[in-house]
């Protein structure tokens, strides 16, 4: 399999960004209407006014300023990257019986597993055959379909990624942040238990040292990492696939290392009762019983809970995601059914947004903000539960401190520069005086024009510069095709070949 070529990133040691709408997603949710910001290598050195900027700049260095590279982005919004902390990588399984090979009419369409309150039974079951599918791929294939599959997140203006257990290799996922120069951390798809309805207790699946050992040597790989891109979360993929032997092994290994766990528990409706009938306590009891419900936690979903979990959760200082531009497309209610969401985030629980995952493309962190302003406002009856500032915050600074990941996720001095530069220079633009709103409002993921990873241009004019993009996905083609006959027993010949016809050229999204 060819290796994707990779392209040198264009160096600018020192960059202004000028005349932009910038949205900092600060503390202070500051909006500089034309602002700037000024990038010295990898960090923001000040952020403002021109004249507060400009101060800046006249302070540099004479060498420094020899250097300076100036970028217009007076026709742009500018914020900061967005932090998906709750994805999974599952596009080798792109062509399987519910994704790729899906009839060209939706009529005869039914509910899938997470709708209608759930079926725990199936999503453990689900969970658990999808644990070793990662070790079909080979390592060729692996890092191939990683690298088309986070490129689909960079250009949704993703700067750092939350692995929450993939199909696919953590070597592969590090690998292709590399190469696009984004940031990701790594995980492992981890269970070591099934939960069976004709079982009183969880049936173990694999060994649990074995399983431990592996997420040990995940860490020690992110630790040896040099880029400062990739780091190691160790996750469970769900609390109904978690041995109280592996949960506590876990949540050693976190506290050992100092890393942050993240887990789907209190995600369907159906999930208390199967809980309670093979592990004898609800899911965040058990996670608080194995020492895992701490400020190191990262709850998936989480919206189903009684008053006594709301309140062991709230003393945790754990953080929530949620998915709520996914909800809709598979019927889960974690926002709509239940207030415990909006009740924990008046609280203070810190609350973020995440794309979740899924073989197909599927809606990024722009739709993902608009399901939560949208969403809260008709849970609560007040478009002013959830602001389109609030969304923004949720998809930045919130889920950044939810990773751990100290030094990104907002627009202020000190941090690490990693921008999203979106355009407002058309119809759904004009006379409007709060462009986030209008984005969140009538645009889309598509409309991320420059984007931005410690101060590198990794994307711009839609356009990944750091990779030959015809290559990433003709790469990532051959990867599904190996991988889908050999593995899988598809017939990839017809959906293949239609794939492979070279693409229209895309139409220019700045005409008139």
């Amino acid at each position: 399999m060819a290796r994707t070529p990779q392209r040198a990133m264009t160096p600018m040691p020192v960059l202004l960004i000028q005349d932009g709408c910038v949205h900092t997603a600060d503390a202070r949710e500051r909006v500089v209407p034309r602002g700037c910001v000024l990038v010295v290598d990898d960090r923001i050195a000040a952020v403002g006014t021109a004249a507060e900027v400009g101060t800046a700049v006249a302070a540099l260095p004479p060498d420094r300023a020899a250097e300076l590279t100036v970028l217009d982005a007076s026709r742009t919004a500018v914020l900061p990257g967005f932090v998906n902390a709750h994805w999974h990588e599952t596009f080798a399984l792109r062509l399987t019986g519910e994704n790729g090979l899906r009839a060209r009419s939706d009529r005869a369409d039914t509910g899938g597993m997470l709708s209608h309150g759930g079926h725990p039974h199936d999503v453990s079951a689900a969970f658990d055959a999808s644990a070793d599918l990662a070790g079909l791929l080979t390592p060729g294939e692996a890092e191939a379909v990683a690298r088309y599959s986070m490129w689909t997140q960079l250009r949704c203006g993703v700067t750092t990624l939350g692995d929450t257990g993939s199909v696919n290799r953590p070597e592969a996922l590090a690998a292709a942040a590399r190469a696009l120069g984004t940031r990701c951390a790594v995980s492992l798809w981890t269970g070591d238990a099934v939960c069976e309805p004709g079982s009183p207790v969880p049936l173990r699946t694999r060994d649990t040292d074995a399983v431990l050992a592996r997420t040990e040597e995940i860490v020690r790989m992110a630790a040896a990492d040099t880029t400062g891109l990739v780091r190691a979360r160790p996750s469970a993929v769900y609390v109904t696939n978690l041995t109280d032997e592996l949960g506590a092994g876990l949540a050693a290994l976190t506290e050992r290392h100092d890393l942050p766990f993240v887990t789907h528990v209190a995600a369907l409706r159906a999930e208390a009762e199967v809980m309670r009938h093979h592990f004898g306590r609800t899911g965040l009891r058990r996670l608080a019983d194995l020492g895992l419900l701490t400020e190191r936690l990262m709850a998936v979903h989480c919206g189903f809970l009684d008053d006594a979990e709301r309140e062991l959760l709230l003393a945790s200082g754990a953080s929530i995601t949620v998915s709520p531009a996914k909800y809709g497309c598979t019927g889960e209610t974690v926002l709509t059914e239940t207030t415990a969401i909006t009740d924990l985030r008046r609280a203070g629980v810190a609350v973020s947004v995440s794309t979740d995952g899924s073989p197909l493309p599927h809606p990024g962190m722009v739709e993902a903000m608009r399901a939560a302003w949208h969403g809260f406002a008709e849970r609560t009856g007040d478009p002013a539960e959830v602001r389109p500032s609030d969304a923004l915050a949720m998809a930045t600074r919130i889920p950044a401190h939810g990773l751990r990941w100290h030094g990104i996720g907002s627009i202020e001095p000190g941090n690490l520069a990693d921008l999203v530069l979106v355009r407002t220079d058309d119809w759904r633009y004009l006379l409007q005086p709060r462009p986030l709103e209008s984005l969140l409002m009538l645009g889309g993921s598509p409309d991320v024009d420059t984007v931005l990873v410690g101060g590198k241009v990794v994307l711009r004019d839609g356009r990944a510069t750091n990779v030959d993009e015809e290559a990433v996905r003709s790469d990532y083609l051959d990867a599904l095709e190996s991988f889908s006959s050999r593995c899988l027993a598809v017939d990839t010949g017809p959906l293949l070949r239609q794939a492979r016809r070279r693409p229209a050229p895309r139409r220019d999204r700045r005409a008139g």
